[in-house]
């Protein structure tokens, strides 16, 4: 049985068939090198991915101040959003509780799907005797593309197909080292910071990932890859069976668990920055735990549902900040999740005027600084609508499918 234990990216469980999206078999597929990856989107309209299901766990009438002026679809004309579509997510009857003003997605998400395949497909191939389902496929593109897409939306084609690529690594990863699936899918798992071979055949995922990502930057790819090897040693320790007496408790150590560090330093991958001093990234620091904890009490809103049927049918013990409420608060599901739901506002607003603060020039902060603090905002937005639409976590919630 796999995990529920909640990382940046829940352990996920093969679609049903009537996918949105279809992957061709395996076996008939030919692969491509990854610098083959046709650009299936450059002659179509920017018209956003397809989505089959939207859901709102916790309902409360949403927030009436203004904010996120920069986010505002009137001022998404500059030149830092021409690799984004605009998305307004009621028009898709998407519920959107918040007071982000919209959400961005990737205009390169059909080209996204077939940089995931492909490297899915490289990857197995190299392992004719371990290949998975044609579900499985299916399931973890998916999934990755959508993450990315949603969360990274401002970076051009190669490092949206990069990031992408990123993100299926962590999806195979969280499952293969799963205990009872680590010694079948060595290949799949990201060393260890103390294992040294990490070009090894065993290591064909990150070997294959690592040397596109130095490609296409050194130094900035060097970066990204030590988060991704602290988070893949972090994600193999033990998951925490501690009960927790108030969110102040759980949080620190639940963002570690989500892979927060990892997940914002692809947004800072995606926009090409130049290096920040020691001095910027501590006026970025509050801002930047700002969005890590939306990000991560967003997830567990959306996901509690599945996570809450995964626990009842033999998983591990949940690891979420609704069930924290609950039960520190004796309160029913309901009450729980509508009060996690205020305190994500609560953030929003405090992310709002920390961001008001560094465009006004408090602290050291250059115009490089502000794109990242812009999209870190952007990246809590699409969590918000990658989470609403999320097929894993909308399909056990009656009334969900579109």
């Amino acid at each position: 049985m796999m995990h529920t234990t909640r990382t940046f990216i829940t352990r996920i469980q093969p679609r049903r068939q009537n996918t949105l999206i279809q992957t061709p078999a395996f076996q008939a597929t030919k692969c491509r090198t990854f610098t083959q990856t046709p650009l299936t989107g450059a002659h179509k309209p920017p018209t956003p991915r397809p989505i089959s299901h939207a859901f709102d766990p916790a309902t409360l009438p949403p927030p009436t101040a203004t904010a996120f002026s920069f986010l505002h679809p009137s001022n998404l004309t500059h030149p830092d959003y021409q690799h984004a579509i605009t998305i307004n997510p009621p028009s898709l009857k998407v519920p959107w509780p918040t007071s982000l003003p919209c959400a961005l997605q990737s205009r390169y998400w059909r080209e996204a799907e077939h940089a995931a395949t492909d490297y899915l497909h490289i990857i197995f191939s190299s392992h004719s005797n371990n290949q998975p389902k044609e579900k499985t496929i299916t399931t973890i593109s998916d999934a990755a593309v959508s993450y990315a897409i949603n969360l990274l939306p401002l970076g051009n084609l190669t490092r949206t197909k990069l990031l992408t690529r990123t993100l299926v690594l962590a999806f195979l990863h969280d499952d293969a080292a799963d205990k009872l699936t680590r010694d079948r899918h060595p290949h799949l798992l990201i060393p260890t910071h103390d294992s040294p071979e990490t070009n090894t055949p065993t290591n064909t995922a990150f070997a294959l990932l690592s040397q596109d990502i130095l490609t296409e930057s050194p130094s900035q790819g060097h970066t990204l890859l030590q988060d991704i090897l602290s988070w893949g040693s972090t994600s193999q320790r033990k998951p925490p069976t501690q009960d927790f007496t108030s969110l102040k408790s759980y949080i620190p150590i639940a963002l570690e668990d989500f892979g927060a560090g990892l997940i914002l330093r692809t947004v800072e991958f995606s926009l090409n920055l130049p290096s920040f001093s020691p001095q910027e990234w501590e006026t970025l620091r509050v801002l930047r735990d700002l969005c890590a904890r939306h990000m991560l009490l967003t997830n567990d809103l959306y996901s509690y549902a599945k996570e809450v049927i995964a626990e009842a049918g033999g998983g591990e013990k949940m690891f979420n900040a609704v069930r924290v409420v609950k039960q520190s608060m004796g309160v029913d599901d309901g009450v729980a999740k509508r009060m996690v739901r205020m305190v994500i506002v609560n953030l929003e607003g405090r992310m709002d005027g920390e961001y008001t603060r560094l465009e006004r020039g408090h602290g050291i902060i250059s115009e490089a600084g502000l794109r990242y603090a812009r999209a870190m905002i952007i990246a809590a937005a699409g969590n918000m609508f990658f989470s609403a639409t999320c097929g894993r976590y909308a399909r056990v919630v009656e009334g969900s499918e579109l």
